[in-house]
């Protein structure tokens, strides 16, 4: 992929041919979202938040506009917001949604059905847009339409990612190192490790041997600009039938994952999210999205950075619970999040 991502990016034609190209049309483009006024030059922006939404949930996404997706929130931070959707038959109900983007001008629409299996789709489109309407983004945030999200705590998050997790995780002893296997037993070792060797290292668990190799060197992940950080899984793939996450051992034969970022709230840099855009043309179509990242950002070479205030689940609420907060699934109800970020706001935590 090294050699393909290198010809893309200059404009040559790559070794390969791609096998999955994300062509589908977007009803609505939106094009211009980034461009400074009239000109045909990019904006600088610091976080684009990419807003995974359904078709009829306009009440969730007014109350995002009024809440964290707020574009002006901080006057020397540019932000920017788009919704990422799909596409219905309903003619009239399209007509709502493009009265919709004619009032606020932050939907993005794509021409595909918008479901539950095409959440892969979605996500793809959304990186297709970036690379193709904001490519002076620093950062872009992907999260659902249920979330609660601080882009305070963001803010300090992408400003420092590896400093202890921003003083989010006790430090740990660096004179410790495991001593269990010869290729643990000194630092310079630790950096000619792959992902691949971490993840078959037995006498630790998966996440515990990820976390304390992060903490002893963070270059180990790879961190040459190419930031993927989220709530990292470890886990293997749901043979039931009955299941909603059946995957047949035809679509994936492997018996593990690679690790990858729960899909409702997660953060890339631009040269990550560049460089995973471009590898998922040359990979196969997944229709789970968060598993399907985490397969392209294998196959070029980055590893995702776990940050544990990332929830995927929803957090139960406190004034003080909250302080640290990133993102924490759940919150469907706007009026529920429009109270919460409002609270968290006034005490400095949003």
């Amino acid at each position: 992929m090294e050699e393909v991502l290198i010809a893309l990016k200059k404009g040559d034609k790559p070794p390969h041919s791609p096998i999955n190209e994300y062509n589908y049309n977007y009803r609505i483009s939106n094009n211009k979202k980034c461009l400074q006024g009239n000109d045909d030059n990019y904006e600088k922006v610091v976080i684009l938040y990419v807003i995974k939404s359904a078709l009829n949930n306009e009440n969730r996404r007014d109350t995002i506009r009024k809440s964290w997706g707020w574009e002006n929130r901080f006057s020397d931070v540019n932000i920017k917001r788009v919704f990422m959707l799909g596409v219905t038959t309903d003619p009239l109900f399209q007509d709502k949604i493009d009265e919709e983007y004619a009032r606020n001008k932050d939907i993005v629409q794509a021409d595909f059905i918008d479901s539950y299996y095409n959440n892969t789709i979605k996500t793809m489109m959304g990186f297709k847009w970036v690379v193709k309407n904001c490519p002076k983004a620093q950062f872009i945030m992907f999260s659902d339409d249920d979330m609660y999200v601080s882009t305070k705590n963001l803010l300090k998050f992408i400003r420092n990612p590896f400093n202890k997790r921003v003083g989010f995780r006790r430090k740990r002893d660096l004179h410790f190192i495991p001593q269990n296997s010869g290729s643990f037993k000194s630092l310079s070792k630790i950096n000619d490790l792959t992902s691949e060797a971490i993840l078959s290292y037995r006498n630790f668990s998966s996440r515990k041997l990820f976390e304390i190799l992060y903490d002893f060197d963070p270059v180990l992940s790879a961190f040459d600009g190419r930031l993927f950080a989220g709530f990292v899984f470890f886990s293997s793939p749901m043979r039931h039938k009955s299941s909603k996450w059946y995957v047949a051992i035809s679509e994936y034969p492997f018996s593990k994952y690679p690790p990858y970022v729960t899909a409702g709230a997660y953060v890339l840099s631009y040269p990550a999210l560049e460089d995973l855009y471009y590898t998922s043309m040359f990979t196969k179509n997944f229709k789970f999205d968060d598993v399907y990242l985490g397969i392209v950002a294998k196959k070029c070479g980055i590893c995702p950075l776990h940050n544990e205030h990332f929830y995927f689940w929803k957090k139960p609420y406190s004034r003080e619970a909250y302080s640290n907060v990133i993102a924490s699934h759940g919150f469907g109800d706007p009026d529920e999040l429009k109270r919460v970020w409002e609270e968290q706001r006034s005490l400095g935590h949003a």
